[in-house]
């Protein structure tokens, strides 16, 4: 489970601090009881550092020193990715393992040299991390398990996504249970009024799977709320999002919530948002708690909600589970990083200004070396 289950105590002094940011409900709502008390329990449980789950028993990394782990990233130019690939090498240190960070801007060619560069290094195990599609690799993929070297598609697929075959391991992205808390947010906040506008990414693998998940939570909870997608890939975020986001704002005077499924969007978002006057009625809810996104939040009053992943937590669970794979252990099924989400009430949390890998607490850390063994 992305986030384990809070104990009774821990629940109460989570709901105690919703009550802080979730909107008083007015005579008229139109959320019933049980939904608004579904909602509330489920935001609470997200807005302090998540608590560590290990699914996976103890396991000894000795036979393991020397080996090379081989991660080849979606691009080292994305700031996440680059925060778990330093974490990545420091785990691997402190565990005797070496780790190597394929050095790319997005480009296939350089994708295609980083696979012959893990054989020729001798790589061990081969990552394809951080949204890199592991079908925009095939040819690469097969001939590098065909050589017997596993290959793992770490935080690259969402839960329930078809998975290349053959595959030696998975690390999901928490893609899905973001998703559900985005609109369980929205939902919420707007008492069930919620005239959404969706940005998502259709040539990104993941993102058919994040639109059904928004659109499942709103037939859930909510079926009365307005929702539409709108479909904009990364080449053109800069381009054409904020052109359409203006469009929409000025034909629908009911819009009240933008939800785009990356935060990288919220850049290319804001502008219309203020341009057009709409900041009062128009909110933004998203998903990586990019720094930047969060001291928008920190400081305005548009960015309402931004969930995370514990980058620490996902440096640990790619390893454990690479490790797991090259020691032939059991792996761990639906391994993914714990979530923490940001509002208003707890931003400063993560940093003034906003750090990665702050506000989540130590848990996954203290977690990890104790299933490793190391003290």
């Amino acid at each position: 489970m992305f986030v384990a289950r809070l104990s009774r105590r821990l629940i109460g002094a989570a709901l105690a601090l919703a009550a802080g940011f979730l909107v008083a409900a007015p005579a008229q709502a139109k959320l019933p009881a049980a939904v608004v008390a579904k909602l509330d329990h489920r935001l609470a449980g997200v807005m302090t550092p998540p608590r560590f789950a290990g699914a996976g028993g103890p396991i000894d990394p000795a036979p393991l020193k020397g080996k090379l782990i081989f991660t080849i990233p979606l691009s080292t130019a994305i700031p996440f990715c680059a925060v778990v690939d330093r974490q990545l090498g420091v785990d691997a240190k402190r565990l005797g393992l070496r780790s190597e960070i394929w050095q790319n801007s997005a480009q296939l060619a350089q994708w295609a040299q980083g696979f012959t560069a893990a054989g020729q290094h001798k790589a061990a195990l081969v990552n394809v991390f951080c949204g890199l599609d592991p079908n925009a690799v095939a040819p690469q993929v097969r001939a590098t398990l065909a050589a017997h070297i596993p290959v793992v598609a770490a935080h690259s697929y969402a839960q329930g996504q078809p998975q290349f075959p053959g595959l030696s391991g998975v690390v999901y992205g928490a893609y899905i249970p973001a998703a559900r808390l985005e609109a369980d947010w929205v939902i919420r906040q707007t008492q069930g009024t919620a005239d959404a506008l969706v940005i998502t990414a259709p040539g990104v693998a993941n993102s058919p799977f994040i639109q059904q998940a928004i659109a499942g939570q709103f037939h859930k909870y909510c079926p009365a709320c307005k929702v539409r997608f709108l479909g904009v890939n990364p080449p053109d975020w800069a381009t054409k999002i904020g052109p359409q986001v203006q469009s929409a704002i000025l034909a629908d005077p009911k819009l009240n919530y933008i939800i785009p499924i990356y935060d990288g969007m919220v850049q290319f978002v804001m502008p219309p948002i203020i341009s057009t006057g709409a900041g009062g009625r128009v909110k933004i809810a998203s998903f990586n708690a990019t720094p930047a996104v969060l001291d928008m939040m920190r400081t305005g009053n548009v960015v309402t909600f931004d969930v995370g992943e514990d980058p620490i937590w996902l440096a640990g669970a790619i390893l454990d589970q690479d490790m797991r794979v090259l020691l032939h252990k059991k792996l761990v099924a639906d391994d993914m990083a714990g979530l923490r989400a940001f509002t208003k009430a707890n931003v400063t949390a993560a940093g003034v200004p906003a750090k990665f890998a702050t506000g989540y607490g130590n848990a996954a850390a203290a977690g990890y070396a104790k299933l490793w063994g190391l003290h």
